[in-house]
């Protein structure tokens, strides 16, 4: 088992790379296609995506029972701490996490045919309960949509749903992405935490 004096991550307000797992010697690596699929399928159908995360952080620590979180003053979540491992089960633990980040695409299909869930088709349902000038053009709001696809494309899948539950309820105009990414921020940044935390173990393990 490896010790460390300390193994944190610090709070990291960006929103970089989100959902991107580094290929390292040991073996850690990104979702292939079919698990990333499967991985997809069972976050749509998730109906509270803070049950996800703690069920995933339940998991982690019992692979790495040392995982420690920290706290600000306020109580807000600043990272986690790992001071002893084994590498296989922080490896196991990274696949876990890296379930819970696979993110919906811009378009999704099944038999060919588009489908309800993905981000594309998930903006366009929304249209109709949004008030759009006379005279908007029809050219920038196919813009405006693609741009803020490719922006929740970033996200963990059942958590950019919640966020469309959210805006629908409260937009009147064509959300920009800041009003998702404010129902996003603190649910995906305890995954990320997470992940950056193990991912720190095994850069240790490489130095």
């Amino acid at each position: 088992m490896k010790s460390l004096n300390s193994v944190t991550t610090i709070n990291q307000r960006a929103h970089n790379s989100p959902t991107s797992a580094k290929h390292t010697e040991f073996g850690v690596a990104i979702l292939n296609s079919s698990d990333k699929e499967q991985a997809v399928q069972r976050l749509i159908q998730a109906n509270n995506p803070m049950e996800v995360t703690r069920k995933v952080t339940d998991s982690v620590r019992t692979l790495v029972p040392s995982l420690k979180e920290r706290h600000g003053h306020d109580f807000t979540l600043l990272g986690f701490t790992i001071t002893k491992f084994k590498t296989e089960n922080v490896m196991k633990a990274i696949r876990l996490v890296n379930i819970s980040m696979a993110s919906l695409p811009p378009s999704r299909q099944i038999a060919g045919q588009p489908d309800k869930d993905g981000i594309e088709q998930r903006i366009a349902a929304m249209l109709p309960l949004l008030t759009l000038p006379k005279d908007f053009d029809p050219q920038i709001l196919s813009l405006k949509s693609q741009s803020l696809s490719v922006e929740l494309t970033k996200y963990p899948a059942d958590i950019v749903i919640h966020a469309f539950e959210e805006v629908k309820k409260r937009a009147t105009f064509y959300p920009s992405f800041a009003e998702f990414y404010k129902h996003i921020e603190a649910r995906y940044l305890h995954r990320k935490y997470l992940l950056d935390a193990l991912h720190k173990c095994i850069a240790y393990n490489v130095n």
